[in-house]
């Protein structure tokens, strides 16, 4: 290993827990994403329903499946790596669309102005439908 290039801890994996009221019951997981390949490592992210913090650290993937069994509450839908989940199956990708979002802005008087964004449109099963950015 080279001088120039010191080496950084990794972030130590924790449980995951509400660090402002110790709660572990009462999560909602927003997102779980692999650290590196085959690793036992994941990122995961969740807000305390009791104090509404969210939180977002390394875990254990083994941890966070004993805690997707504990939880009360899920997310609407949940990121799982590259997948948007919903109703427990990875939601499917339907069309390609451009979406165009309006506002007012004070500098440009009484006219609406306009951004088209390209966007993504997500199917579930049960017919749940969502646009995400590309």
């Amino acid at each position: 290993m080279s001088s120039s290039h010191p080496r950084r801890p990794l972030p130590q994996p924790r449980q995951l827990r509400c660090e402002e009221c110790g709660t572990e019951h009462q999560l909602t997981i927003h997102a779980i994403s692999a650290l590196g390949a085959g690793g036992d490592l994941v990122s995961v992210s969740y807000t305390c329903r009791d104090c509404d913090r969210f939180q977002e650290h390394t875990a254990y993937a083994s941890d966070v499946v004993a805690a997707l069994h504990q939880v009360r509450f899920m997310a609407q839908v949940i990121m799982f790596g590259d997948d948007y989940v919903h109703c427990g199956y990875p939601m499917e990708e339907a069309e390609f669309e451009i979406e165009r979002l309006c506002y007012r802005s004070s500098r440009s008087g009484s006219g609406l102005s306009a951004v088209c964004l390209p966007t993504r449109v997500l199917r579930c099963r049960c017919g749940f439908q969502l646009e995400v950015p590309e």
